[in-house]
Order: structure tokens, then sequence, then C-alpha cells
């Protein structure tokens, strides 16, 4: 994303593979390619980010010419932060409510021209630049830009019309699924947490290698007894340091195959959505929205412990730490706000519960089968260890336990709605609701691979099997307290031993 031309290559290209008909994809696809023309995603605006059904830009038919006439009625309605936009777009793929007749359909996708490809000057109607430098430093080789569109006119034909259609004399045809829209967002949204597993990868190699080197201190206590070594101390064999650094490393891989499974649903459903196949949308949508959340926030938190890690030196901007996190910490916010995605997460989850109510079953491929659980649980029963310390690395026991956590949450929610709780005032169950729901897709997923490969390689399965329990027991103290609450184990207070002794 850390060029001009990032999300030309990441939004603006796939949007009109995912969104335009075979006759739009064959008019802008190769040009796109080629750099004959170069694109954006110009959703956001200055008044309204999260919320997009609220976009002010409107796109207005007019049935005389064939004609949507692009228009920003005031201020708030620039087109903002937008990628690309600042200098280097020709073209974005925008954001904008459609109008027929006086009536607004919401919004849709449209083509539209900023700037000529042959003198770079602005279209004619268009006022477009760069919005200046971003915070802490970060994004300096991105020139995100802003737009306002003063009636200007592109041809109908620019709609992307793979789903929705505005046909010659103004009928609206809908989309076989409202959602079909959000596939744009789900692609932006898989990248991210694939993003995210690099830019902690490389902040926990730094902090590891750099631990490794440098010294501090001379072991004055060796437990065999014999004189200080000569060398001080390397800072890696600190406990502090390993409690710190080592679940990073964990982490790195559970969202290197949290990405990779991700796209690969991803894939397929693209591939579903081309026949009008909308079945997968749902459940991707929940799982893009909170792994986004729940990889952004954590690698952002990873990052800032790696840079403490490597003490002052890691306040130098040679350090490279501080560049990563300043490039990669507006990632809670951009491609959807993360606690406004929670909400999205929590009150999709809610509306599964039904099917539950009634004794039916969610099916097993959904990332949110767990709620399955709920069937047959006792609430506020314990569950209960036959055996603590193996228990507790059984990838069956893991994945139960942490959908327990999850469904359970995810009732509690329903329950204190049900008693008369407005939505306004459980944003922050919503948020444990959306981290639960990630954790135990990225338990699942880490399992899945590590019996995978197991089958392939004895050699790489130990040390993945090692890092998967780390990150499960990593999760399960971070979430001590939520445990305690939901009184999901026995003996709490013991089991908690358990678990730091193991890691």
């Amino acid at each position: 994303l850390l060029s001009p031309l990032g999300l030309h290559y990441s939004a603006f290209i796939p949007v009109l593979q995912s969104q335009g008909t075979d006759e739009q994809i064959a008019k802008w696809v190769k040009p796109a390619q080629q750099l004959a023309i170069m694109g954006c995603y110009a959703q956001t605006e200055l008044g309204h980010g999260s919320n997009v059904q609220g976009l002010r830009t409107l796109a207005t038919l007019d049935t005389n010419t064939d004609e949507f006439i692009i228009h920003s009625p005031d201020l708030t309605a620039a087109k903002w932060w937008v990628g690309g936009l600042g200098i280097a777009a020709t073209h974005c793929v925008l954001q904008a409510q459609l109008i027929i007749d006086g009536k607004s359909y919401g919004p849709h996708i449209f083509i539209v021209p900023v700037r000529s490809p042959v003198d770079r000057k602005s279209v004619k109607g268009v006022t477009v630049g760069d919005i200046g430098p971003k915070a802490l430093g970060g994004f300096q080789t991105v020139d995100n830009g802003f737009a306002l569109f003063d009636h200007v006119r592109i041809p109908r034909e620019n709609m992307l019309m793979r789903f929705a259609q505005v046909t010659r004399d103004g009928q609206y045809i809908r989309p076989v699924h409202d959602k079909l829209s959000y596939g744009s967002m789900v692609k932006l949204r898989v990248g991210m947490v694939a993003d995210a597993s690099v830019k902690i990868g490389k902040a926990v190699t730094i902090a590891i290698r750099y631990t490794t080197v440098r010294r501090q201190f001379h072991d004055t206590a060796k437990k065999d007894g014999s004189k200080k070594d000569s060398l001080e101390q390397q800072v890696i064999h600190y406990s502090s340091v390993k409690h710190r650094l080592f679940p990073l490393v964990a982490m790195t891989y559970a969202l290197v195959f949290a990405g990779q499974s991700v796209g690969a649903d991803f894939e397929k459903m693209t591939a579903q959505l081309l026949n009008q196949d909308a079945s997968m949308l749902p459940d991707m949508h929940i799982s893009t929205c909170a792994l986004k959340v729940w990889s952004t926030r954590r690698a952002t938190e990873g990052q800032e412990e790696c840079r403490k890690a490597l003490g002052g030196h890691g306040y130098s901007h040679f350090s490279g730490v501080g560049q990563l996190f300043a490039t990669f910490v507006p990632s809670n916010t951009y491609e959807g706000d993360n606690f406004v995605l929670c909400q999205q997460v929590g009150r999709a989850l809610l509306k599964q519960l039904p099917v539950i109510a009634k004794g039916n079953k969610i099916k097993s491929s959904s990332n949110a089968s767990y709620l399955n659980l709920l069937i047959s649980d006792t609430p506020h029963a314990p569950y209960n260890f036959k055996h603590a310390y193996q228990d507790i690395l059984d990838p069956k026991v893991q994945e139960h336990l942490f959908g327990l956590r999850a469904a359970r949450l995810v009732q509690d929610l329903a329950q204190q709605l049900q008693s008369g709780r407005p939505w306004s005032d459980v944003n922050m169950e919503c948020w444990n609701i959306c981290f639960a729901h990630a954790e135990y897709n990225l338990i699942k997923q880490f399992n899945e691979r590590v019996a995978m490969v197991s089958t392939k390689s004895s050699s790489l399965a130990e040390p993945l099997t090692q890092l998967a329990n780390l990150t499960h027991l990593d999760l399960l103290i971070l979430n001590w307290t939520a445990l305690w609450d939901l009184m999901m184990v026995e003996h709490t207070n013991d089991f908690g031993k358990q678990c730091k002794k193991i890691l």
C-alpha cells in the first residue's frame, strides 16, 4: 500500500474485475494493467467514513443524454483520504448515491475520470489535490487526496453493473443479494490480515535479533554454582523479554495461516459471485471484519511492544520499528473503523441465533459453527477438564473452549437486548464478541494447518505445534478475566497456574 499505485493494484483493478460486467472488464482492466490509466478507490468523504449509507456524493441519472451527473452537494461530500488521488490517479471507482427520478437507491460504484492521462490536468468540474502530511510521519510515499465534483457527466455505462443495473430508459434492476457490493471491501480486508502478519513479523524479527545480540548485566546467580560468565547476559534470556516477544512470533504465524485461509475462501466466494451465488458472502463479511479488527489491533500493540523491547534504541528512526508502527497504525481506522466493524460482527452473529433456538444446526463449514455448542450447553456450567495439563494442549479442547466462550458471549448479548438494553449501549459487548470470534477462528485455522503439515513433514510439525500451543496459551491468559466471568473452567486458579507453567 505504501506507494501512489498501491490502491491501483489492491482496490481499483480488483473492484473493476469483481463488480464490472464482462464488457466493462474488457474496456477498463487492460488499460489499468498497462498503466495507461491509474486508479484509486474513492469511498470515504470528509463528513462520512464508517457510515457508507450516509455518503453525500450524488450520481443522478439524466435519461435525456444517457449519462450520470456526479456532484458533491457541499464540502462534507468531498472525497477524502483516498490513496493515490492526490497526484497519481487519472480515474477512480467512486461510491455515490444513485439517484433516478428523484429517488435514491443507495451507494453504487461508478468509474469517474479525475485527470487527463495525457497532460495530467484535472477534468472539467473536478477539484482534486493532496490532503497533506500524515501523523507520525507515516505514509509519506502515499499521495492521499481529496476530490470535489461539480456536475461532472459520465456515460451511463460507467456504473459498474455486474450485479445492480440501470437500463437505458432508467429502470433499476436490483442485485440478487443486497450486499453483493460488499465484495470490494471484503477483498481489501482479506489483504489487511495478510499485511498484518508481515508488519508484526518484521517488527518481532528486528526485536529478537537485537535482543539476541544485545547484552546487559552479568548473571550473578547461576544455578550450577559456577562463576559468572565474563560476558554479560543476552537480553533475550530474560523471562520478561521472552514473555513479550515469543508470543508475537506465534501470533505472526497465526496471522499468516489466517490470511491464507481467508484468502482461499475469498477466491472461492469470488468464483461463486460471478455466477450470482452469494451464499458465502455473509460468513465472509463476518470473518474478514473480525480478523481485520483483531489483526490490526494486536499487530499494532505488538509493534509497540517490540519497540519497547529494543530499549532506548527502539525510539531511533534507524531501528525500523517506529516507521513500521507509523505506517501500520492507521489500519485500525481505514477500511472500517475497528469499533464500528465490531458492531457489524455482533449484529451478524445475533442473526444466527434463531436457527439455534429452533434446535437446528449452523453449517459446519461456517466460521460461526461454534454457536452449535449452545444447543447442548448448560448456561454457566464450567468446562470440566479431565487432565488439565494434557487437555490444554489438545486441539479439540482448545477449539471447544474458545468456541464456547464466543457462543456464550453472543447468547449473553442477545439476552441483554431482549431485556431492553439499547443497541447503542452494547458497543463493548460487540467488541468482546468480535475478538472471541476472531480468536476461535485463529486457533482453529492454526490447528488445521498443523494437522495438514503433520501428514507431510514431522520436522515442521513439531515447531508449528509449539507455536500453535503458544498462541493458545497466550490467548487464554490474555482472556483470563473473561473466562472467569463466564465461569467456563473449574478450579480457575489451578488452571491458570497450569497454563503459566506450560507457557
